[in-house]
């Protein structure tokens, strides 16, 4: 049974909770933002409700192709096999966050254990060829990065334990994921995202490296100093 839960709220731009009209009105919606040339990004926080972003988006697919176009699905908490290759045919970038690391136990109260371990199930998005951007939906959930990129690459929460191991990430992903593909979603991967000749230098330094201290670390650190566009605007003293 689909899951009929989506997102009751919505927030600027072309964002929209799914349950906060009916099927044939938000696909009316998602077409005309279509026609009109707009990139589309849908909160959706349940099975159905990713159905119901899925019909839309190919409804729109139809008329005038998306893909390429970088429409999003947010969260998309707990998808289904079946819904896997609908959104790698559409081109659909992943908008994942850390919700599970905060809410974990409350997810297991409202779904059971088994449910709530396939919340933004990382590895099988990855594993499907999916491009998966990450971010922290603060103030939802609190928007230390180093938190996203921990949750990751362990599926532990502040409280409930480790959720869905086998949805672990590995270190690099997690990085690739906040980094160079947060640009990708926004079409800004040529200026920023990574560390190169000819890009803006936006970048943290950090006193360890994540991709080898011990996995507590990760959630535990502070960043040392931070640039953004070649100028220092933080140093931690």
């Amino acid at each position: 049974m689909r899951e009929p839960y989506a997102e009751p709220w919505g927030e600027g731009g072309t964002f929209f909770g799914v349950n906060t009209m009916k099927q044939a009105p938000y696909t009316d919606v998602v077409k005309e933002l279509n026609r009109l040339g707009w990139r589309v990004a849908t909160h959706a926080v349940g099975d159905a409700a990713i159905d119901e972003v899925l019909t839309a988006y190919e409804a729109a697919d139809a008329e005038k192709p998306i893909a390429g176009r970088r429409w999003t699905i947010e969260h998309g908490f707990i998808p289904q096999p079946d819904q896997f290759p609908r959104m790698k045919k559409l081109g659909l970038v992943i908008s994942a966050q850390n919700h599970l690391y905060l809410a974990g136990p409350s997810l297991v109260n409202y779904w059971g254990p088994t449910r709530a371990a396939r919340t933004t199930p990382m590895r099988t998005y990855l594993d499907q060829g999916l491009v998966v951007a990450g971010g922290t939906d603060s103030a939802v959930v609190p928007y230390p990065p180093l938190w996203v990129i921990y949750h990751f690459v362990s599926r532990a929460t502040i409280s409930g334990g480790v959720l869905g191991a086998d949805q672990k990430i590995s270190r690099k992903e997690a990085l690739q994921v906040a980094t160079i593909n947060n640009a990708y979603l926004t079409f800004e991967e040529q200026t920023k995202g990574s560390i190169e000749r000819g890009k803006l230098a936006d970048l943290v330094v950090l006193p360890e490296d994540i991709l080898t201290c011990p996995e507590k670390r990760i959630e535990q650190m502070q960043v040392a100093m931070t640039m953004v566009g070649g100028k220092i605007v933080h140093r931690r003293r």
